[in-house]
């Protein structure tokens, strides 16, 4: 090439590596099992766009990006209870409600849960917003396929329970995992009575 024709060239080149470099900017790795792929800022929509090693796209919110159940519980502003409330403390600091628990076999509300069901209830109509998925779970304890079965079956039984307290079913979900996921590793009563259990994560 002349010597003429580089000057010519010149200010493209010089362009063109700037533009590299500022799309460089925007670029950082994730970690996906033993495999790091990049991840790239749309500015223009909004959104983070993933590039998986199976060549599918993930797009996710900026806002909520990177964020658990606690980060995006932590910027809500709920409505509390009262004054020092539980509930509300635990809704924004780790994105959960409280708890229930089972007998062994049975997915019928104990009476000695019913006052934390009533205040979860109690909560979300106050927080009309609010949304939850229930989360049903088994001991370890049977088939896989029954556990399934048992924790739809408790999941089930507090949505039903939610909105005979005045909850409308289009903010409630339902899912089990049945063995899976346990709070105790343990293999004894007091491991198994932890882990029959009903979940309440909040879902927006």
């Amino acid at each position: 090439m002349k010597r003429n024709d580089i000057f010519r060239f010149l200010p493209i080149i010089i362009t063109s590596i700037g533009l590299t470099a500022g799309c460089g900017a925007h670029l950082s790795k994730v970690e996906m099992g033993d495999k790091a792929v990049d991840v790239g800022a749309d500015k223009s929509g909004g959104k983070n766009i993933v590039a998986v090693p199976d060549e599918k796209v993930v797009t996710e919110d900026v806002k909520t990006s990177g964020m658990g159940a606690k980060g995006s519980a932590a910027a809500k502003d709920y409505k509390s209870l009262g004054a020092n409330d539980e509930l509300t403390k635990t809704a924004r600091e780790s994105g959960t409600l409280y708890t229930i628990h089972f007998d062994y076999d049975k997915f019928n509300i104990r009476e000695d849960d019913k006052p934390l069901l009533t205040k979860n209830a109690q909560w979300l109509n106050i927080n009309p917003a609010v949304k939850v998925r229930i989360e049903g779970y088994a001991d370890e304890r049977g088939e896989s396929e029954y556990n399934l079965a048992l924790g739809d079956k408790r999941a089930r039984s507090v949505e039903r329970y939610l909105e005979d307290m005045g909850i409308i079913k289009d903010r409630l979900a339902t899912i089990s995992y049945g063995e899976e996921r346990p709070v105790d590793p343990g293999h004894n009563e007091d491991a198994w009575a932890k882990n029959r259990r009903a979940e309440f994560k909040i879902a927006n």
